[in-house]
């Protein structure tokens, strides 16, 4: 009995074991409590032949309603400055004042989606064209840095750009042709109609189903038709809670206007749903980081900008008419800037993976693919997002930080799937590198723009048969090997899991297809 007794204690580790006659644990009283509506499940569609570009997308309007975001004026509203100029002309460009073009800098105050900063491109290298102009696009430099032959490209469309006569390089143009508003009675307007949204105000739960606070009896209290900046009961996971949802009257739109915009395009090319996924889901990307970065800094800002850097000394040079100029005009518009409570700037990029690919393009046995096939030209692929920047946007990030100012000393990109979450990258600013770009962008005006000579084939790659032109070749591999470096030279700042990315629901929480050819199942 005493070996039996041992034996016991040592399988409870010393503790006497629980006698069988002990009372069993009596579990605590469940409180009764509201049994708040189930979200209603939509499985995802694999194949279809109608994508959704807009899929859950928060429109830019709604985005500048956000209280943590700054937004630009309505382009109507600025004027040139009364004259003589006010003494606060020559104060920061992130002023209070964004109606009053006072210096050539000030033309970032013109929306991204304003025709004034389409005017603003002509003639500028800008990010857009930095790439082809630097021949990093070109094939030898392009293999040497990994860029896929999707992403390769001519630098003629830099060429015919960068030579555009009707540019505008000085404050007195920008005045004349920019500034067309009267400064007055251009307000942006809110409409819930035009976007096809309900007002779920009074909902008890957020947009991913955690329970909210009481809304106020009197919706004009709040002033936000969009959103609501307030304590919630639990770990809310964003900056505010979107108050809005889709109606299923709008999704049947969305079919009618998604299936007209598909009749154009064919499935052996999906560059332009590629191109509209990325436009579409901007703003949604964007509110990524800023409810990324708000949880570290509460009194954090994101703030809207359009095209920066029209005031360095670099496009006053170019204006000047100084013998060495080449006439080079640069500028850079990041999707916004993003300012923390102790004063430092990033500039933030955002880019959208799009998750269509045409079926025929998959991998798969020729039998198995037929099956497919008859499922839908598309198909939904989410690659896993690789913790690196592409080579290929290095000097839009580089530009970026330039044209906003040297206070700026590193960029955010944040890269974003539709259903894999996304990654927050940040890229420090690398002095040396961006004025060995501007060496080879001078010389792309020089060599080529100037003398109207359209650039050969890997143009600054090959060389010559003489001394200089192999140092040039020399000097320019060098540089394809530094931008090569640098992508890979990044901070991973955040993997954000697909839960924790704001998007828009249906009505009572439905989720929303990635395909609209059957809808009627949501209803």
């Amino acid at each position: 009995r005493e070996h039996e007794k041992n034996n016991v204690q040592a399988k409870t580790h010393g503790r006497p074991s629980q006698s069988p006659k002990s009372k069993p644990k009596v579990k605590p009283p469940q409180h009764n409590r509201q049994q708040q509506p189930r979200r209603r499940k939509h499985k995802q569609q694999s194949y279809g032949n109608i994508p959704d570009v807009h899929w859950r997308a928060i429109p830019m309007s709604h985005l500048r309603l956000h209280p943590n975001f700054i937004p630009l004026p309505h382009p109507d509203t600025i004027t040139p400055p009364p004259l003589p100029l006010p003494e606060e002309s020559k104060t920061s460009p992130f002023r209070n004042n964004y109606n009053l073009i006072q210096t050539l800098e000030d033309v970032r105050y013109f929306r991204q989606d304003s025709w004034q900063w389409d005017a603003l491109h002509r003639g500028r290298c800008t990010t857009s064209q930095a790439a082809p102009a630097l021949g990093l696009l070109e094939p030898h430099a392009a293999t040497e840095l990994g860029i896929p032959k999707s992403l390769q490209k001519s630098c003629m469309g830099a060429f015919f750009r960068l030579g555009h006569e009707d540019s505008l390089r000085t404050l007195e143009d920008v005045r004349e042709v920019l500034c067309t508003g009267e400064g007055n009675g251009c307000e942006d307007e809110f409409d819930y109609n035009s976007y096809g949204y309900d007002d779920c105000y009074d909902e008890n739960t957020s947009g991913d189903g955690l329970k909210v606070t009481a809304a106020p009896a009197n919706k004009a209290q709040n002033n936000n038709p969009v959103w609501e900046k307030k304590r919630y009961r639990g770990n809310f996971p964003f900056a505010a809670k979107y108050k809005l949802a889709m109606t299923q009257e709008h999704i049947e739109q969305k079919r009618k206007d998604a299936k007209r915009f598909m009749e154009g395009i064919s499935p052996s090319n999906p560059m332009r749903i590629r191109m509209n996924w990325g436009n579409t889901q901007e703003a949604t990307a964007i509110l990524t980081a800023l409810n990324y970065f708000s949880k570290l800094d509460p009194e954090l800002k994101l703030r809207e900008v359009g095209m920066c850097g029209a005031g360095l000394d670099l496009n006053i040079t170019a204006t000047s008419g100084h013998v060495d100029a080449s006439g080079l005009l640069v500028g850079a518009s990041p999707d916004a800037v993003i300012e923390f409570s102790n004063g430092t700037q990033e500039v933030l990029e955002v880019k959208n993976h799009c998750p269509y690919v045409p079926t025929k393009w998959m991998r798969l046995p020729r039998s198995l693919k037929q099956e497919k096939l008859k499922m839908g030209q598309y198909c939904i692929r989410e690659l896993p997002i690789q913790a690196s920047v592409p080579p290929a946007y290095i000097p839009q990030l580089m530009m970026e930080m330039m044209c906003v100012g040297e206070n700026c000393r590193s960029a955010i990109m944040v890269r974003q799937t539709a259903t894999g979450g996304a990654i927050i990258l940040r890229m420090h600013r690398d002095d040396d590198w961006i004025d060995e770009a501007m060496h080879w962008l001078h010389k792309f005006m020089v060599d080529y723009v100037n003398t109207e000579l359209p650039p050969p084939p890997n143009f600054f790659w090959n060389f010559e048969d003489n001394d200089e032109s192999r140092q040039s070749s020399k000097r320019y591999r060098k540089f394809v090997q530094w931008t090569k470096d640098l992508s890979e030279q990044v901070d991973v700042v955040e993997r954000v899991p697909h839960s924790l990315i704001q998007r828009v629901l249906g009505e009572q929480g439905v989720q929303l297809p990635l395909f609209l050819d059957d809808i009627k199942s949501l209803s």
